[in-house]
């Protein structure tokens, strides 16, 4: 039963961890993207400028963000398994007439 949490506690880590790569990856193409367009902005050069570095600010706080709820919501998920391999009790199966 133990091994069937830490299975499962393992594939929800590793599901986890797929969505937050996603999202790691769409917050940097997306904070790209707007820094590079900024220029698009009909407004004073300093503020164009501006934009583009708040952008390209926003994006790296943004995966580190990502970076740090995932690691968060991991250690979770393990304690979380960990808790349930405590709560199962432990069965020890004698053979007939043994003690």
């Amino acid at each position: 039963m133990k091994t069937l949490i830490w299975i499962v506690t393992a594939a929800a880590v590793g599901l986890w961890s797929l969505v937050a790569w996603i999202t790691h990856g769409l917050v940097g193409v997306a904070g790209q993207l707007v820094a590079s367009n900024a220029d698009l902005i009909p407004a004073d050069p300093l503020l164009v400028e501006w934009a583009s570095w708040l952008a390209a600010s926003g994006t790296g706080v943004g995966e580190w963000l990502v970076v740090i709820l995932w690691a968060f919501v991991s250690l979770v998920l393990l304690a979380l398994g960990f808790a349930a391999t405590r709560l199962v009790p432990r069965f020890r199966t004698s053979l007939p007439g043994r003690s």
